[in-house]
């Protein structure tokens, strides 16, 4: 089936709109749809009706590409008509480019995120009690709680901020900042300057993954969507790097007993060793960010600041480098009007008091954002509830089990080497788990949703098995499938947030579900503490079971990024 709109030349956008409006409705499409807002972008993209109709006389659609455009403004809920016609266009523009050496040079520099937030969370955990028996004599895990409430303020600065003035400013700094203050933590000499480098590192770790996803997903053309569940691939990378690092120092440059008088810092110098080589390897991952890649804004955090040249600019440039195709102009965007001035703008600040009236009035308008209307609030609910859910149940989990099978008289090995062993063969094969959720999401019938209930129900099941551990090689065995099964629900997890959640708000999303995992998380040593008085096994229980739920909340999440193009 065809439907023909006639275009007369004299009439306005306006016109065309409600006349294309109208015909929708007697035809039974009982709303605007990215397909009309497509329409009358195409009016003024080179492709316009009025060059139609003088060629033609009528502008032809057919009922499969309304159904196919309906489905690009599916997740674009901006509450901004002319912002989803900016982005629509922008993606157009983007997929007219198509997949260019620098979106390979994207793909491999953005994915560090994911191994510095993993690497910093292994090397934290592993030099822990070198550091706290060196200069406190053990007791409450202090630094560990710092480094979850640092994690979740760097999440809240940098997602938010990310939204306010920009992507490539958190994209660039984030990692030079954290080597910098690594080095420092490695070289402190007391418990107190420790933690508060510890802070300072983490601070600017806590705000990678708000960021590093997002700037690759808007540069990303949506047929090659599915490389943001990929790259979390990278998430097994750090770990696996942080444990090789903790294997090679911490046996051989560490005292048996670091709460002894006689471990003296001369030789407990392990945990030293440890910040210095994951701090040198961090820094290298920022000099490649800030020299090689040089990378510039984001065009659709550019288009839903008002910055419509700059984001033309930044396109055309790519385009030119790599002798692509790009039609897009400013007059393209221009043509669909202005947006609502509810984004951060630096100019109208005049003394402090202003800057912070309107730092909170953005910042409270990309809340809003994300709570639109039912569909939108539902969604949100749903994602942050799942990120609540895997963090208090992966933290628990990990930090309770060993309590759990050593007091059930099991021995996953006493000696450093097999404990070094297990933890890096497990997540070395955790790097492949990601690159399994990668194929899973191209199966039609699977998607995000479908792949992320395979994961959770594969790991729960895991989860409950590995209860039943006594020997190392059983250690092994269940901690490598647990690792990958994870890593598939968790890098379905990283790559669905940000691609559900619009352009206008998208770090400001990403960085609440961070908050809500990591505060979740914070509640680890708590249950540590109190599993290691009791050696109970509810939480054990408990954790399988919040997983497990997982699925149930993947099931009623309404978007799936697989079949739509994100805002």
């Amino acid at each position: 089936m065809q439907i023909k709109y006639n275009v007369i030349p004299f009439l306005s956008t306006t016109q065309v709109a409600f006349g294309i409006r109208l015909y929708t409705l007697l035809l039974g499409h009982m709303s605007i749809t990215c397909t009309v807002q497509k329409v009358i972008a195409n009016a003024m993209l080179g492709r316009s009706l009025y060059n139609q109709s003088m060629q033609k006389g009528s502008f032809e659609t057919t009922t499969e590409e309304i159904q196919i455009l309906e489905k690009d403004i599916s997740i674009i809920k901006t509450g901004d008509v002319v912002l989803s016609q900016k982005i629509c266009i922008i993606n157009e523009a983007i997929d007219e480019l198509g997949f260019t050496w620098f979106h390979f040079k994207l793909f491999c520099i953005a994915r560090f995120g994911y191994s510095v937030d993993s690497q910093m969370a292994m090397i934290q955990s592993g030099v822990k009690s070198y550091v706290d028996g060196q200069m406190r004599g053990g007791g409450y895990p202090v630094a560990t709680e710092i480094f979850y409430a640092d994690l979740i303020i760097g999440s809240i600065m940098f997602g938010f901020g990310a939204d306010l003035i920009g992507r490539k400013l958190a994209f660039n700094l984030s990692l030079l900042l954290n080597s910098t203050f690594g080095f420092f933590t490695g070289g402190t000499s007391s418990y107190a300057m420790y933690c508060i480098f510890l802070f300072l590192s983490t601070l600017a770790a806590g705000g990678n993954l708000a960021t590093d996803v997002a700037v690759f997903l808007e540069f990303l053309p949506s047929k090659y969507q599915y490389l943001n569940t990929t790259m979390a691939a990278w998430w097994g990378v750090g770990q696996t790097i942080a444990n090789l690092i903790a294997w090679r120092f911490l046996p051989s440059y560490s005292c048996d007993d670091p709460t002894s008088p006689d471990c003296t810092s001369r030789l407990n110098r392990g945990w030293r060793y440890c910040w210095y080589v994951n701090s040198g390897i961090v820094m290298g991952a920022a000099l490649i960010r800030l020299v090689y890649l040089q990378l510039g804004e984001t065009p659709k955090f550019l288009v839903s600041t008002g910055r419509d040249q700059e984001a033309v600019n930044e396109l055309q440039t790519i385009a030119a480098k790599y002798n692509r195709p790009c039609s897009l102009t400013v007059e393209n965007l221009e043509a669909c009007g202005t947006i609502q001035d509810t984004y951060f703008d630096p100019s109208k600040i005049s003394d402090f008091k202003t800057g912070l009236t309107e730092l909170c009035y953005s910042t409270k308008m990309n809340i809003k954002v994300l709570f639109c209307d039912k569909l939108v609030i539902r969604s949100t609910i749903l994602i942050i509830t799942s990120w609540v859910f895997i963090g208090i149940s992966y933290s628990v989990f990990y930090n309770f089990l060993y309590i759990y099978i050593a007091s059930h008289g099991g021995d996953t090995g006493s000696s450093p080497y097999i404990t070094y062993r297990n933890s890096t063969i497990a997540n070395f094969v955790g790097i492949f788990g990601p690159i399994f959720g990668g194929v899973l999401i191209l199966i039609p019938r699977m998607g995000r949703r479908g792949t992320m209930v395979f994961g959770a129900l594969s790991t729960m099941a895991i989860l409950f098995g590995y209860t039943t551990v006594r020997t190392p090689a059983g250690d092994a065995g269940f901690s490598s499938a647990t690792y990958f099964f994870m890593n598939v629900y968790y890098a379905c997890l990283y790559a669905y947030t940000p691609e559900v959640f619009p352009t206008k708000a998208r770090g400001t999303g990403v960085a609440l579900c961070l908050v809500g995992d990591r505060i979740a998380g914070a509640f680890a040593p708590v249950v540590y503490w109190y599993g290691e008085q009791t050696g109970t096994s509810v939480p054990i229980w408990v954790c399988g079971g919040i997983i497990g739920s997982l699925s149930v909340l993947a099931l009623a999440m309404p978007f799936e990024p697989s079949r739509d193009k994100t805002a």
